[in-house]
């Protein structure tokens, strides 16, 4: 293959997953608007002369996951096929495989692990919750929106798995199959295995920032973040392994759906 086909193949490959992804980032920036706008609203007059326009800060807050998701995606292109993860878009758009893009056997386990991950993870959080500061509880019982739903669905079924999955999860992967040379033609299943444990509890602790804007980070609260974002991580990162990239973003897209209508139904009926 010429280097020029090459780096054409790269180049399809990083539009088709920097197109899915950015999409998540831009929902963020606009569920984050009111925030922000929330934020500006508590400084002084003085104080406001000094901060740029609103469309600059959203611009600025979009920047840094949009350069992390530009290096996951070429991590992923270098990583992932060689250990032998691999997308049904770039199957078929790139490399033109001459196959079923998505069977009905993983569509079946995509959304029933995503629906299984979505009940445990309710219940598990349901169960530690009377021990949880109150205003972590408080939090858990506002009534969700469509809005931060779609942006979850998007940012974290779509753009999270393309950083945590194609990206890091890939990466770990081919370093432990060359650090520790288990595998000839392919890593081995405990590579693999212990691949997708770490980058879910990565995973987790990227989740903590947020919950300490909540709430001060006790061992609980912390322990609660790594479990619930844990288990949600290693049953897609498993997806990821036996099916597709797609596999793990239809599961997690579905996990956030079932998640949406079930808190929905618990704040108006319980």
């Amino acid at each position: 293959m010429s280097l020029e086909i090459k780096a054409m193949a790269v180049l399809k490959q990083f539009g088709i997953l920097f197109v899915l992804g950015i999409a998540g980032i831009v929902m963020l920036a606009i569920t984050s608007v009111p925030f922000v706008e929330q934020r500006l609203a508590q400084l002084s007059p003085e104080e406001l002369t000094n901060v740029p326009p609103l469309w600059v800060l959203m611009l600025l807050q979009a920047l840094q996951p949009t350069v992390l998701l530009a290096i996951s995606i070429l991590v992923g292109i270098g990583c992932a096929y060689r250990v032998g993860l691999h997308s049904h878009l770039i199957d078929s758009w790139v490399f033109h495989t001459p196959k079923m893009p998505y069977s009905v056997i993983e569509m079946k386990w995509s959304l029933g692990v995503g629906a299984a991950t979505t009940i445990i993870v309710l219940l598990l959080d349901r169960f530690m919750k009377p021990a949880l500061p109150e205003a972590l509880q408080a939090s858990n019982h506002t009534e969700p929106n469509w809005l931060s739903s779609l942006t979850a669905m998007l940012y974290g079924g779509i753009t999270e798995e393309i950083l945590m999955r194609w990206g890091l999860m890939s990466l770990l992967i081919w370093i432990a199959w060359k650090v520790l040379k288990q595998g000839i033609t392919l890593p081995s299943q405990g590579i693999y295995q212990g691949a997708i444990v770490l980058a879910a509890l990565v995973f987790g602790l990227l989740h903590l920032p947020t919950t300490a804007a909540i709430v001060p980070l006790t061992p609980l609260v912390i322990i609660r973040a790594l479990l619930l974002n844990g288990i949600a991580g290693i049953a897609f990162g498993w997806l990821f392994w036996q099916y597709s990239l797609e596999a793990a973003m239809l599961s997690h897209v579905s996990f956030h759906a079932l998640s949406f209508a079930l808190s929905l139904l618990l704040a108006r009926f319980v």
